[in-house]
């Protein structure tokens, strides 16, 4: 039996459609403006849609492209628009800045800080948006100075702290040493042209005058004397500080609520100190407590201590009855208190002994505060 091979294996042969396809129709060559752009859509007979590339080194078929993409979506007359804006745009080395001019027009000048220039702003939105800030400003500030200062009159605090060297130096002497000091009444501040009383000269003119910087000075020191007594009896810690001045502004408030809580039911009118110049009156007794401190610190004994206390307490006590005498016992003679209703002799009485109790419980703020 003869064998017979397989028949070589054949390549398909490619088939070739019977007719070549269409050539894409001739592109005319002539100026600048008869670029194929410009030119209605060539449609071949098969359906293709021609387009054939410009000249490389020819910059005026890409300006008449954007005159003609803008005539075809701004619509008659949009062309023209266009052209006006970016003429520049076209010009082989044509500055940014000359474009910025050309295609903004109006709002070009931004040393004049226009907002033109900005998306969805204009002048008028500017300008309405800067009226308005203003007027929100001065609203606040109003607002402030209406009900801030009904409370903590700023001039009269920046009056309390003007004082000189040489006031500080015979207030604190006062303050330790009261007992032959005269007068006792505060000097009057008086208009230049009629005379009439304008109201109380600042402490550094006049030594009765109560200030807020003694005892801003001295509520200090105590709190930092207290920390440098506990760090000597081994018994510190950072908490002293806050512990010691929250109980000694603790103090200052709950005497200043007392005495305008006296003055209200005691209907005190015309008296001439502020609650400002109260706080003054009150914060006087650092002086004195940092005295017994500085004693106790110095290991003179018990007594010594004791006795230093209770020197400073009078003294403090006798300084008050004779500084506040003239806010809740006003003299007639003061223009202030002209204005002032006569005080029967009940009313004197009261306020008297209302005095009296203010210049007693130094010696029970004086004590707590003194422990530290």
């Amino acid at each position: 039996m003869q064998s017979r091979s397989p028949p070589p294996l054949q390549h398909p042969k490619p088939t070739h459609p019977a007719y070549p396809p269409p050539e894409p129709p001739h592109t005319p060559v002539g100026s600048a403006q008869s670029s194929p752009y410009l030119s209605t859509q060539r449609i071949s007979q098969d359906g293709y849609m021609r387009y054939s590339s410009p000249p490389v080194h020819d910059p005026a078929p890409a300006d008449s492209y954007g005159q003609a993409m803008g005539a075809q979506h701004l619509g008659p007359g949009g062309g023209a628009h266009l052209r006006a804006g970016y003429a520049g745009a076209s010009t082989p080395g044509a500055s940014m800045g000359q474009m910025g001019a050309a295609s903004v027009g109006g709002y070009a000048n931004v040393g004049n800080m226009n907002f033109g220039g900005w998306p969805g702003v204009n002048d008028a939105t500017a300008q309405m948006g800067v009226q308005f800030g203003k007027s929100a400003v001065a609203a606040g500030q109003d607002y402030v100075e209406k009900n801030f200062t009904r409370y903590l009159p700023l001039p009269l605090v920046k009056t309390s702290f003007s004082v000189t060297n040489s006031y500080v130096l015979r207030k604190l002497r006062l303050v330790l040493f009261p007992w032959r000091h005269k007068p006792w009444s505060r000097q009057a501040r008086r208009a230049a042209d009629n005379g009439s009383m304008e109201g109380w000269q600042p402490p550094r003119d006049d030594i009765n005058a109560p200030d807020l910087y003694i005892p801003t000075m001295a509520l200090v020191t105590y709190t930092l004397l207290s920390a440098f007594a506990s760090g000597l009896q081994s018994r510190f810690h950072p908490e002293v500080l806050g512990v010691s001045l929250s109980k000694a502004l603790a103090v200052v408030i709950t005497e200043f609520l007392a005495i305008k809580l006296g003055c209200y039911f005691l209907d005190v009118q015309g008296g001439g100190a502020s609650g400002v110049e109260l706080i003054g009156y009150g914060g006087y007794k650092f002086v004195g407590i940092i005295a017994t401190i500085l004693i106790s610190l110095l290991n003179f004994g018990s007594v010594v201590t004791t006795a230093t206390f209770i020197y400073t307490f009078c003294a403090n006590a006798f300084f008050l009855l004779r500084s506040l005498k003239y806010v809740l016992l006003p003299d007639p003679s003061t223009a202030i208190s002209a204005t002032s209703q006569t005080l029967s002799h009940g009313q004197r009485s009261r306020r008297v002994q209302f005095l009296f109790i203010v210049a007693m419980t130094q010696f029970l703020w004086m004590g707590v505060l003194s422990r530290v």
